[in-house]
């Protein structure tokens, strides 16, 4: 399969190459600037300057790339081509583009735009602004010819794009710079007229604003100084009120005791207070002397008290003027405080009309001073894109490469044949190898069975001597393939099974073996009757019981009619089942038929008599062989398994899936069943790369060889079985 790939892909695709018409390559490269010169402005920057952000770059470059490739651009080229023409034809580029397309008609542009679009392939020069367009056609002027008017057209374009763009940005900006210029001239007369009506033409708002903060500063610290003044001599106009209840000899009051008078009176006082005291020593109370003297010191008293109710007046006085000042001060501030709010008002109606005019006046500046930058622009026509270099005509066909195409498909052929090859062995879940047997179903392995090569048909053959039924055989039958080719390699593995299963249990031999499998055409049949002649071969007496009685097949395998007399007959008690036995022709070896096929196979099987029947059939003879249907499609093998002493299952290698012997053996383990082992069946040994080829040919065993068959493959006998002959 593999070198069968391998061989015709690469075949076929030389041969689908050839055929292809040349292919043509030729290409337009482009330089694409993220942005056009500008040389109006105060930022004057030319084309060659390096765009500062790397990304926006990126993005308007993907841009550009998307736009040579769009359905309009395609279109346009189409358009552009029909006003071209190639070599000495007179007839438009685009009807060679597309046969019989009118340029009149735009319906064609879009009709020829999709294949433009195919044929144009934009490619970007890494790390540069140089975009390149490549046209690959079977036409090398045409492929140069579209190459060219693509660029051309593209330049052209983006050069109308951007003239349209400043033309309305022009128009634009001169509506707008005009209903600006409105806008301006109002708001210079809002403020002019505001200035006027609140008087700050000559002055300033500003200035009356700082003027009036001074103002008010200077009020509020002088009625902070006054009301500190106020508070003491309120404290000194308390005091002097208590002073008309008390002697003024011993007021302390501030103002009244610190008086230089009142000291001189306190003086004078204590002075004749202290000689009336000493009169009186002297004198009686209504001596002359000592009257004149109390009237002395009650003058001065007298004088004291007109002293301190002086010094009340005046912090009287000094109370009322402070209070008056007070009021004064704070009607004063209230009023400067009203008109600063008024002024801060003013003055926040006068910011707005300011910032209004301000933002006009700026605003109309940028937009008169861009709408003639724009209109000088569209008069420059700068653009950022330009053609490096046009397209030449090919001279050299790109494609097919046929050397480089076989090449890479014998690459994929191999690599698709193995892969395939791998994916048909790993979805391959049949029985192949021992492992197989021994590891997934967990039976032993008994042996294995080759492929049973049929000879040709009408070739003669001498049969065995001793062995008349083969020569009432067809040449080269399955069943009989043992008797009728005793040294080939399928005798050979029989006899190794043989031995195999006669060496399982020597002290106890297991007399009656069932022969099933998991499914039909599994060649049960084949290995028990091969099987039968081997043992019979080795000298004991070996009974084959065709108890398959659906499908009976063993009358035919040794050439008998189809008889009622057999193993349904015995079972139904119509005959001993001894009788029903017949002669094979095979020494040591008898048949016991099925008979006639009854409706209810099961049940017949399930009878005590049959069991009785398997019970002298193991008496009379050393080994009985019992030939089922399989376990996957009917009941009676599990039946029968319960009845002999060991089962041995028939796999098909490479067809019996392991799941269904897996499944086989669990039917049979849960009915408490002696499972023997496998048999591996119809094994191609031939095959190089198989699993018996391998295994059999590395350890080299000893093999019988057909010499009157050298066609026949070789007997190899598996790892621990015998290989001596019978």
């Amino acid at each position: 399969m593999i070198a069968g790939i391998v061989v015709t892909i690469p075949l076929l695709v030389a041969y689908i190459v050839g055929k292809e018409p040349k292919v043509y390559e030729t290409s337009t490269s482009l330089v694409i600037e993220s942005s056009v010169p500008q040389y109006l402005g105060q930022n004057f920057r030319d084309v060659v300057e390096m765009e500062s952000n790397w990304w926006s770059a990126q993005e308007t470059m993907q841009t550009e790339l998307r736009v040579l490739k769009s359905f309009s651009q395609a279109q346009s080229v189409a358009k552009a081509l029909c006003s071209k023409f190639i070599g000495h034809e007179h007839v438009p580029a685009l009807t060679r583009l597309l046969p019989g397309a009118n340029c009149n008609d735009p319906a064609d542009y879009a009709r020829a735009a999709p294949i433009i679009q195919g044929l144009l392939r934009v490619e970007q020069v890494k790390e540069s602004r140089l975009v390149n367009l490549v046209v690959d056609s079977s036409d090398p002027d045409l492929a140069a010819m579209l190459a060219n008017t693509a660029a051309q057209s593209y330049v052209e374009r983006n050069l109308e794009r951007r003239l349209s763009q400043s033309e309305g940005a022009a128009t634009w900006l001169g509506d707008e710079y005009g209903d600006l210029t409105v806008q301006l001239n109002e708001a210079e007369r809002a403020l002019i007229d505001f200035k006027r009506k609140n008087n700050v033409i000559a002055v300033g708002i500003e200035d009356q604003q700082n003027d009036l903060s001074s103002k008010r500063k200077k009020l509020d610290d002088e009625l902070n100084t006054i009301q500190v003044r106020l508070i003491a001599v309120k404290a000194q106009r308390d005091q002097f009120a208590s002073l008309k209840t008390t002697d003024p000899m011993t007021d302390v009051s501030p103002g009244v005791a610190d008086s230089p008078v009142m000291e001189k009176l306190k003086e004078l006082y204590v002075d004749q207070y202290a000689k009336l005291l000493e009169m009186r020593g002297k004198y009686l109370e209504k001596h002359p002397a000592v009257i004149a003297q109390e009237a002395r010191v009650d003058a001065i008293k007298s004088d004291l008290k007109r002293e301190a109710g002086l010094a009340s007046k005046n912090v009287e006085a000094q109370y009322q003027t402070l209070v008056k000042q007070e009021h004064d001060l704070k009607a004063a501030l209230d009023s400067a405080t009203h008109e600063a709010l008024q002024l801060e008002q003013r003055a926040i109606e006068y910011n707005r009309l300011r910032r209004n005019f301000d933002r006009l006046s700026k605003l109309s500046d940028q937009v008169g001073g861009r709408e003639r930058e724009t209109s000088l622009a569209g008069h420059l026509k700068t653009n950022n894109v330009r053609i490096l270099d046009a397209a030449m005509v090919p001279t050299v066909a790109i494609a097919p490469n046929v050397p480089r195409t076989v090449g890479g498909a014998v690459v994929v052929a191999l690599l698709l044949a193995l892969a395939l090859a791998v994916l048909l062995e790993f979805l391959d879940f049949t029985v192949k190898t021992q492992e197989d047997v021994e590891k997934t179903i967990g039976v032993s392995f008994l042996g294995l069975i080759p492929t049973i090569v049929q000879e040709p048909s009408g070739k003669s053959r001498p049969s065995p001597a001793g062995v008349p039924v083969a020569d009432m055989l067809p040449q080269g039958s399955k069943d009989l393939w043992v008797l009728s080719h005793p040294k080939s390699s399928v005798a050979e593995c029989c006899r190794a099974i043989r031995t195999n299963i006669l060496f399982m249990s020597p002290d106890k031999p297991a007399k009656s073996l069932l022969i099933t499998s998991a499914g039909p055409q599994e060649g049960k049949t084949t290995t028990a009757v091969n099987l039968a002649i081997s043992m019979a071969q080795s000298g004991l007496r070996v009974l084959l019981v065709d108890s398959d009685m659906r499908r009976p097949r063993l009358h035919k395998a040794f050439g008998m009619p189809s008889t009622a007399d057999g193993l349904s007959k015995a079972i139904v008690g119509d005959a001993e089942v001894l009788t029903m036995v017949k002669e094979t022709g095979v020494p040591n070896l008898w048949l016991l038929p099925c008979g006639a096929t009854p409706p209810n196979p099961a049940e017949l099987l399930h009878a005590e008599r049959f069991k009785r029947i398997v019970a002298e059939l193991t008496d009379h003879f050393d080994r009985v062989i019992f030939d089922s249907p399989p376990v996957g499609a009917v009941t009676d093998a599990k039946i029968l398994s319960r009845l002999t002493a060991g089962t041995v299952l028939v796999a098909k290698g490479g067809r019996t899936s392991k799941d269904a012997l897996l499944r086989t053996r669990r039917q049979l383990s849960d009915g408490d069943v002696n499972v023997l082992g496998c048999i591996l069946n119809d094994l191609d040994l031939s095959r190089p790369g198989s699993y018996a080829y391998y295994y059999y040919s590395r350890y080299g065993y000893y093999y019988y060889h057909d010499d009157e068959n050298p066609q026949a493959p070789p007997a190899a006998t598996p790892k621990g079985q015998s290989a001596r002959p019978n």
